[in-house]
């Protein structure tokens, strides 16, 4: 007679072992999702990081170079008033001298006319250097595709009526001031990363008091 021996410490062994791959099959593909995920999010984030810093970048750089042509514009005009100043001393007979030389009335004149050639040139000039310089920003921190509001920069100035047939300081455009800061000028960009998948938007403001005084800085929008 033969006798069979079942050992149960074997079974029991065999049994935890089937559990243990049960389990490892259940949870390894859980446990790689989760890995993807955290990678993926941290993707984004690195990606959105840099999308923001980009737009904020391109927006400043363009502000910046805004209230520089502005500045210059503050300038030009002190130097139109004092020049048309001049002009009516000399139209009154009076003698005009600069250092050794005399201002003749024409001689005036042809100065004036210089100044607001200058201005004009700064008006139209500026603006485009800033949106190109913008653009170079966006660029160099990856940010291929920016969209500004206002569509193109641009001074929202124009000039005062003449005087003597000759032109006058530039002012404020109605549509300058948006209400919301003393003689401020909003400016709105939003930029697109990867085919549109990320995006960040900036918002930054020329602020100044008046176009006679070179206090004109950007500033950019928390």
């Amino acid at each position: 007679m033969i006798l069979k021996i079942k050992s149960h410490s074997i079974d029991k062994h065999l049994d935890t072992g089937g559990q243990a791959v049960i389990l490892l099959v259940v949870t390894l593909p859980l446990f790689l999702i989760l890995i993807f995920e955290t990678l993926h999010f941290s993707r984004v984030i690195e990606r959105k990081i840099m999308l923001q810093n980009g737009v904020d970048a391109s927006l400043m750089t363009g502000i910046e170079i805004l209230a520089q042509g502005l500045n210059q514009i503050s300038n030009l005009n002190r130097k139109l008033i004092h020049l048309h100043a001049l002009l009516l001393l000399a139209q009154a007979g009076k003698p005009v001298s600069a250092g050794a030389s005399v201002l003749t009335e024409a001689i005036l004149r042809k100065m004036i006319q210089a100044v607001a050639l200058r201005q004009d040139f700064i008006k139209k000039s500026t603006p485009l250097l800033a949106l190109e310089k913008a653009m170079v920003i966006a660029r160099k921190n990856k940010t291929p595709h920016m969209v500004f509001t206002p569509p193109l920069f641009h001074y929202a100035i124009q000039r005062k009526p003449p005087q003597n047939g000759l032109p006058s300081p530039y002012e404020f455009s109605p549509n300058f001031s948006q209400g919301l800061r003393p003689q401020s000028k909003d400016w709105n960009t939003r930029g697109f990363l990867y085919r549109g998948s990320y995006r960040a938007k900036a918002r930054a403001y020329l602020s100044g008091h008046d176009l006679y005084t070179s206090q004109w800085k950007g500033i950019l929008s928390e």
